[in-house]
């Protein structure tokens, strides 16, 4: 029992190191996605008032005189895309960097731009969409999560060990997955 002890301790603790820097990532990531209710975990967005002047168009304006209106704005947009009109009262304007959505005859809007968030762009996409590669390196941590579990929960004996402490806080960690599952699954 002491061999197989040493040899817990030595996986638990090259593991914890070698898996350190995916727990914090994962960990970021998750925070950050159970609140995307609350915030866009992906994207920073921005709203600017904007007026365009749509001259010599009455009606629908057509590509000449949206992309006039844009070069008379007082703020850099990004380069023209396209336009379309949402409803018979507003004009969609598609740029490169966002889109302006406008009263077709007032020409008062909302210039909305959108931008991936630092880090947590790229965390999010590991954790909600991955690779094939690391869909692999995600299933080999999972498993070493699962090892690190129980090598920590035998590690230990005595009053500190499993059939003492340790079980009192394992089935005290159990209760919220518990009444999750009993609750939400």
């Amino acid at each position: 029992m002491k061999k197989a002890r040493y040899w817990m301790r030595v996986f638990h603790r090259d593991l914890g190191y070698f898996f350190a820097g995916a727990v914090m990532l994962f960990a970021v990531s998750g925070l950050a996605v159970n609140h995307a209710g609350d915030w866009d975990p992906d994207f920073v967005v921005e709203h600017h008032p904007v007026a365009l002047h749509f001259r010599g168009a009455p009606g629908d304006p057509p590509d000449e005189v949206v992309r006039q209106a844009l070069g008379d704005l007082d703020m850099v947009v990004g380069a023209y895309r396209t336009h379309d009109f949402p409803s018979k009262y507003q004009v969609k304007i598609y740029l490169e960097d966002g889109s302006i959505l406008a009263d077709r005859h007032t020409g008062k809007g909302s210039y909305e731009t959108v931008r991936p968030r630092p880090v947590l762009y790229a965390f999010n996409r590991l954790h909600l969409d991955p690779a094939t590669w690391w869909l692999v390196f995600s299933d080999v941590f999972a498993v070493s999560l699962l090892i690190l579990a129980i090598t920590g929960i035998l590690l230990l004996r005595g009053k500190h060990g499993l059939l003492q402490r340790g079980k009192w806080l394992v089935g005290a960690g159990l209760i919220a997955p518990g009444l999750g599952i009993v609750f939400y699954g």
